[in-house]
């Protein structure tokens, strides 16, 4: 896929790059000319802004790309010879006016007209729009309806011809029937834009803009290192982005290298996957981010998007209490939240406005093409600011807040109604900075989740009305009544902007998108919204359900139905000839097709999907029969393999619910006792298979997504390990377990806490190390490319103490473990000492109660690895019997003499 000027823009002004585009392409005019090609003049102003100089820049392109036999260039005056296209808008353009009648162009800002008038005997095309950014649509839409096709992931061009360049279906004029069309990726798993490098940030922001967007969101935690500020000499604690070694945001697991994992060879080139930035050392973390963002956001320019910025503003995080109680008590108030005394600055005082405002300068420091920001918060009673009640406030608020309420009986108290109070003096503070630094262009609004809850009318009183709400469609119920009747309350004096969900990272992560809401542009009226937004966090494959809302929303296409959009993209995307056959199977598919998956807790499915999984199946067998239909003989490369990513994609789906299926099914007969039904059921399974074809369909079609690859990696870490931890249980799998340094973030929201470690054969250890055993890991061992044995890459690292290691084992979802007898395999190496004697201890093993001995563990052995082994970085196994009835083993090191040390440990049962 082609993506515009893939390149950092640094401190170059948007204005002096697009002089320097107009001059390359004038020194390729030059070369035109000297050959007997056929030429198109593009004719764009010498004062175009950068949208416009992008907008030519990309006509000429995809025009090329169609008409091969013709070059097209650009320059900035009419030579009056040729076929040549005029484009431009009426500031920088005024000669439009001969072409392009009074009032033709409307009133709104981003319509536009495409036509071909004629001339002194010659044709030409006039693509003239009320602002640059409605060029960029003009330019898009054009190129549609010449038979190319823009989605989310990928695109399509048209047959190219032979033919001589025309103006044929030049006779287009759109216009936006809403003014806000917001893409929307949300920063915290690896699936989603944490892990994007420049391009993939890039070629969003590129394939929103050619379906009709015009702003882009990204929202920060209070962690995320992309923002942080100092004040009172203090710096606001960050936290890191998420990768595959560091970074804990929402259950996020760790491994120790990706390329090992099922489905990860060929797919990553690298032990950790995240993106660039997040790689850095730690101490550059903040910069590194911010300089990413920096330039994504420049980017936005060249497009004409606007930046939507929400900070979260009400978490703990976000208000950091190193720099609060850097504040008089004067400019800071105490409340309780969750039992402990916890600080927020007051913004109407002198010194907590400062505290905002330092906010502000550091934000437009880094970000000064932000265009709105969105102060965000939670739902009531989660977070410091949403548990506020009035009893809380400082005694100056108390009279305001009354008076707020009286203004508006429709709103009436909710439960957060004293926590958006008091929001809106965070946002009152960020308005007076914003102006007191000459940003008064910068619009402001507050965002949180629900659109079915009424905190629109509650918030209403207590903000000005230039402040608009933005409201996450969480329960995907903006089509019903509450909702529609919740945003007309308040949207006839105040912009409200609804976003919904194109996938759902609580239910329904993977598989198809959700269904496109029918009439959509009608809904968004009814209810007087501003516009929509779209949150998502993987691109591929909910290109459907961005095309259908947002081609909804332009007057030509207004309310078009999912039918005509589907059948469009079949034709674009598997042939002409395909458009009736693939249209009726991406209808099924989008409606049809499973939607599963959390990525938000450890557990990738922590709803049962065994009751539905026979239905799912059947449906699926259903819609790949109607792909196997399809003689694959004529299709075009590009064409066969979307096509035969959509065949993989259901036998996909049919293995993974038969899997999970099969593991539902074990767990109940294990619950119940039934050991031999519970065995039976899971050797049925085959989850490493299952991530294979899935890495393998991924691979497909445009290729294999960011998005893609982090969701591979969430299933090898919150998905399989179940299976293995329901094996272990049965006696069927070892348990592994490898002691090493583990990497935690306290400041991460619902932080991950596992780390695995897949050894050389793909068996899988959980890795433990100082948070989880209260003993100093460490990884002092000389590294080696490759060890001779799966022993030797754990005795690797260890953990050590001087004080005595009491260790309890289960499964790997700390199930209890099948009562018998099992051998353990007790794994040493010697990182630093070089005689015997000077680390000694004493091993003690438990797995069953036994009266006659108390409840103390069993002494084993006493070990001296030096003298074992008679050198260093030498492996020892120590292998012995124990008898497990109590679910769990118990392990104990006690010190003789220097430190325990243990780098893995091995619970096979006996006779697997």
């Amino acid at each position: 896929m082609f993506t515009l000027f893939n390149f950092n823009l640094g401190n170059v002004g948007l204005m002096r790059f697009a002089g320097v585009i107009l001059l390359c392409l004038a020194a390729v005019t030059v070369a035109c000319t000297l050959t007997n090609e056929r030429v198109v003049t593009v004719v764009v102003s010498p004062v175009a802004q950068p949208p416009e100089v992008t907008a030519a820049q990309q006509l000429c392109f995809y025009l090329g790309r169609i008409y091969p036999g013709t070059r097209f260039r650009i320059q900035e005056k009419l030579t009056g010879k040729g076929s040549e296209i005029l484009l431009g808008t009426p500031a920088s353009m005024p000669e439009r006016g001969e072409y392009v009648a009074e009032g033709e162009l409307g009133g709104n800002e981003e319509s536009f007209v495409v036509k071909a008038v004629k001339k002194e005997g010659r044709e030409l095309g006039i693509i003239v729009g009320n602002s640059p950014r409605a060029l960029i649509y003009a330019v898009y839409k054009l190129l549609q309806r010449l038979g190319c096709g823009f989605y989310l992931s990928y695109e399509t061009l048209p047959q190219t011809t032979e033919k001589a360049f025309s103006f044929d279906q030049w006779d287009l004029a759109d216009e936006p029937l809403v003014g806000e069309r917001i893409v929307f990726n949300w920063h915290n798993f690896l699936s989603g834009c944490s892990s994007w490098n420049l391009p993939e940030w890039q070629s969003w922001i590129a394939q929103g803009a050619k379906m009709g967007f015009n702003a882009v969101m990204v929202h920060a935690y209070g962690n995320n290192p992309m923002f942080s500020f100092t004040h009172n000499g203090q710096t606001k604690p960050a936290g890191f982005l998420t990768t595959t070694s560091r970074g804990r945001d929402w259950s996020t697991e760790h491994v120790n290298d990706v390329r090992r994992i099922f489905g990860g060879k060929g797919i990553f080139d690298s032990p950790v996957f995240g993106s660039n930035a997040a790689q850095v050392p730690a101490d550059k973390r903040v910069e590194a981010a911010s300089e990413l963002m920096r330039q994504v956001f420049d980017f936005t320019g060249l497009y004409g998007m606007r930046v939507c910025f929400a900070l979260d503003v009400d978490t703990r995080s976000a208000n950091p209490q190193n720099i609060i109680m850097t504040l008089p008590q004067s400019a800071r108030f105490r409340i309780k939240f969750q039992d402990n005394d916890f600080f927020l600055a007051n913004p109407d005082s002198p010194e907590g406005f400062a505290y905002y405002r330092a906010q502000i300068n550091a934000l437009l420091n880094l970000y000064p093409g932000i265009n709105r920001l969105v102060a965000w918060f939670r739902r009531p009673n989660t977070t410091p600011w949403l548990t506020l009640e009035e009893k809380d406030f400082p005694q100056s608020w108390r009279a305001e807040y009354q008076a707020g309420l009286n203004l508006d009986t429709r709103g009436g108290k909710s439960p957060a109604t004293a926590g958006l109070f008091a929001v809106s003096k965070i946002v009152g503070a960020f308005r007076r900075a914003l102006d007191r630094v000459g940003r008064e262009d910068v619009e402001l609004a507050i965002g949180t989740w629900g659109l079915d809850r009424p905190w629109f009318k509650a918030a209403d009183p207590f903000f000005p009305k230039n402040v608009s709400f933005i409201g996450l469609d969480y329960s995907t119920e903006f089509e019903t009544e509450v909702v529609q009747q919740n945003i007309e309350a308040v949207s006839a004096e105040r912009k409200i902007i609804p976003v919904v969900w194109a996938h759902h990272d609580d239910r329904a992560y993977i598989g198809r998108p959700y269904t496109p809401y029918a009439d959509f542009a009608s809904l968004l009226q009814a209810s007087g919204s501003a516009g929509f937004g779209i949150i998502h966090w993987t691109t591929r494959p909910l290109d459907i359900y961005f095309k259908s809302l947002a081609d909804q929303v332009w007057r030509r296409t207004a309310d078009q139905p999912l039918q005509r959009t589907v059948d469009e993209i079949a034709g674009r995307s598997f042939g002409a000839g395909l458009r009736d056959s693939m249209g009726k199977y991406l209808y099924r598919w989008v409606t049809d097709a499973p939607q599963f998956g959390r990525e938000t807790t450890e557990r990738f499915i922590d709803r049962p999907l065994e009751q539905q999984a026979d239905t799912v199946i059947s449906k699926c067998r259903e819609r790949l029969k109607l792909l196997e239909r399809i003689d694959e003989s004529p299709m075009e490369p590009e064409a066969l393999s979307r096509l035969r990513y959509f065949k993989l994609m259901e036998r996909f789906f049919i293995e993974f619910y038969r899997c999970q299926q099969a593991l539902e099914r074990s767990e109940s007969f294990y619950k119940e006792g039934d050991i031999s039904s519970a065995r039976a059921e899971i050797r049925k399974t085959n989850p490493e298979e299952v991530l294979e074809l899935y890495a393998r369909l991924s691979s497909l079609g445009e290729g294999i997504t960011r998005g893609e690859k982090g969701l591979l990696v969430s299933m090898n870490l919150r998905w399989l390990p179940y299976f293995t931890a329901q094996r272990q249980v049965l006696r069927l799998e070892p348990l592994r377990f490898n002691f090493k340094p583990t990497q935690h973030e306290p400041l991460a929201q619902y932080r991950g806490k596992k780390t695995y470690y897949f050894d050389s054969g793909q068996s899988i250890w959980m890795c433990l190390g100082e948070e989880e055993t209260g003993a100093k890991a460490f990884s002092a061992l000389p590294r080696k490319e490759s060890a001779d044995s799966v022993y030797e890459e754990i005795c690797l690292t260890g953990i050590e103490s001087p004080e005595p290691v009491s260790l309890v084992f289960k499964s790997f979802a700390s199930g209890n473990l099948a009562p018998g007898l099992y051998n353990v395999h007790l794994l040493f190496a010697e990182p630093e000492v070089n005689a015997a004697g000077q680390r000694v201890f004493d091993v003690f093993l438990k797995g069953t109660e036994d009266n006659s001995r108390g409840a103390k563990p069993l002494l084993t052995e006493r070990v001296d690895i030096f003298q074992r082994t008679g050198a260093r970085n030498k492996v020892f196994t120590l292998t012995r019997p124990v008898r497990i009835d109590q679910g769990r083993l118990e392990l104990e090191l006690r010190p003789v003499r220097g430190k325990t040390l243990i780098c893995g440990i091995v619970i096979e049962p006996a006779g697997l």
